[in-house]
């Protein structure tokens, strides 16, 4: 069962390798790792040249979503899985995936996520739950660095571009209102990597366009009703609903334990 890593890229030449080397020291016997780079201008394309079974391109594209609809367009794995360049995997992630993704009821896979600081040092360790097909569109409950999933999925839903901050969130809310089937697996794939240039970063302006964001995938999956993204007032409806749903969040993790 082949797996190809998707990595997008853009001037993140100091982590890039280590992420590219956690992919080479799983062992795995069948993989590929594709990189797209957005015309990088560090030390990216130097890095990359280091490592000829990667496979890159460096060319303009239209954000980070768009770089993974291209890899993924590009990929030839059996199964599909997308790598930021500042995170890493741990050992034994891709068997684990795969020893889940023989079974032909399983269409995903995802795990719980490790945080670490700017030097790889563990700080944080986030559990997961079972697949939550309602929570899907207030929390990204399946973390991106550590999801795993077979190629017919993305026949059917692709990542939505015009999503900057949630299209992780989106894609895995997707799936469940597609009714792909998902596993959860109470273990650990991948490390993200809390730096300052993460867009992710709790800023101002980062929480607004996530709430906006949010808003865009419930309205889309939701049939009940309609909230406006720009009003002040439905962003914070919206963010109370998430608070409100701590504790199905929390029962859920109890559960899967």
């Amino acid at each position: 069962m082949k797996i190809s890593i998707i990595t997008p890229s853009f001037n993140q030449g100091q982590f890039i390798e280590e992420a590219i080397h956690s992919v080479l020291v799983q062992g795995y016997p069948d993989f590929e790792h594709i990189v797209v780079d957005n015309c990088s201008t560090d030390n990216t394309l130097e890095v990359l040249r280091r490592y000829p079974h990667v496979r890159w391109i460096s060319e303009p594209d239209r954000g980070q979503s768009h770089a993974l609809n291209k890899g993924f367009h590009l990929a030839t794995g059996e199964v599909l899985a997308w790598l930021n360049c500042d995170d890493f995997y741990l050992p034994g992630a891709f068997q684990a995936a795969a020893d889940a993704l023989t079974d032909p009821a399983v269409d995903g896979v995802y795990s719980d996520l490790q945080f670490c600081d700017i030097d790889g040092h563990i700080v944080k360790h986030y559990r997961s739950h079972r697949p939550a097909r309602f929570l899907s569109l207030f929390h990204a409950f399946i973390s991106s660095e550590c999801f795993f999933f077979k190629r017919k999925v993305m026949e059917g839903v692709a990542i939505c571009e015009d999503l900057h901050y949630c299209m992780d969130q989106e894609f895995a809310a997707n799936l469940l209102y597609h009714n792909y089937r998902l596993q959860y697996l109470k273990t650990c794939f991948a490390v993200f990597r809390w730096q300052g240039a993460n867009k992710s970063m709790d800023t101002p302006g980062g929480r607004i366009q996530r709430l906006r964001e949010g808003i865009r995938i419930f309205n889309r999956h939701n049939g009940l009703i309609r909230l406006n993204e720009e009003s002040p007032l439905n962003r914070n409806l919206y963010s109370l609903s998430r608070n409100l749903l701590k504790p199905y969040r929390l029962f859920l993790k109890a559960t899967t334990a």
